[in-house]
């Protein structure tokens, strides 16, 4: 599982790079990579069985925070 996800990123990075590399956009290419950079470490962490944390909980804090508890 982990190759056919490294294969698969390699493919999607392959194809969707290509037209930003031709546009010479540095911005949209540094965003581009970064984005994808993290998908995939993540994607490969949740194929390695890693137990990542969950944003609810953090979400809920700063929403709590912003708008005080509601009963």
């Amino acid at each position: 599982m982990f190759l056919f996800v490294i294969i698969l990123y390699i493919i999607v990075i392959f194809f969707e790079s290509v037209p930003l590399l031709k546009e010479k956009n540095n911005g949209k290419i540094i965003f581009y990579f970064s984005l994808i950079t993290f998908s995939m470490i993540i994607s490969i962490m949740l194929t390695l069985g890693v137990q990542l944390p969950s944003p609810s909980n953090g979400i809920k804090n700063i929403v709590i925070s912003i708008f005080g508890k509601m009963d």
